[in-house]
């Protein structure tokens, strides 16, 4: 296993629809995080975007950097760029469950 590069989306991973934050967010940020994982801040609104609500939420210095999510990947082990874990909001607890279950089958723990 090792510490794994995550890429965290903003608008209804983040933030719902109406742009309050979701449930549990930024407290599953900080733990995966603080576990030791490398994160990412994406969305399709773009970098700037993406790195002003993670300010709001109070979990900018989570991230590594915050980017535009990909149009086009172009990878010569194109496998490995769908390792996606689908993540639907939907209980207060499912945040938790979702960092939970990736640092227990991705992360190398200290």
């Amino acid at each position: 296993m090792k510490n794994v590069n995550i890429f965290v989306d903003v608008d209804l991973t983040l933030i719902d629809a109406s742009g309050q934050t979701v449930v549990g967010a930024p407290a599953g940020v900080r733990r995966l995080k603080e576990a030791g994982c490398h994160l990412f801040c994406w969305s399709t609104g773009g970098g700037e975007y993406a790195e002003g609500v993670a300010r709001r939420l109070g979990i900018h210095d989570c991230f590594g950097a915050f980017l535009p999510k990909p149009d086009i990947v172009i990878d010569d082990m194109p496998r490995t760029t769908h390792a996606f874990f689908e993540f639907v909001p939907g209980s207060p607890e499912e945040w938790k469950k979702m960092a939970d279950t990736i640092i227990d089958r991705h992360v190398d723990q200290r």
